[in-house]
């Protein structure tokens, strides 16, 4: 089972993992640096900050008068 969480400037060592061997022929073509991690981790943070939150599924923007 996947549980997922926001994410933290803790995951960039992850991030390294993920970007690294085989797989960054499918992604950047080069293996992530810890510095380049945490960058990517920090753009992601500051772009959520900026998105409006997202309502729940059925909640409604209206209301009765």
């Amino acid at each position: 089972m996947v549980t997922l969480r926001a994410l933290a400037l803790d995951d960039a060592p992850a991030l390294t993992r993920v970007y690294s061997g085989a797989s960054t022929r499918h992604t950047t073509g080069r293996p992530f640096t810890l510095e380049q991690a945490h960058e990517k981790v920090r753009a992601a943070l500051a772009r959520a900050a900026k998105a409006p939150a997202r309502s729940g599924a059925g909640a409604s923007s209206t209301s009765a008068t």
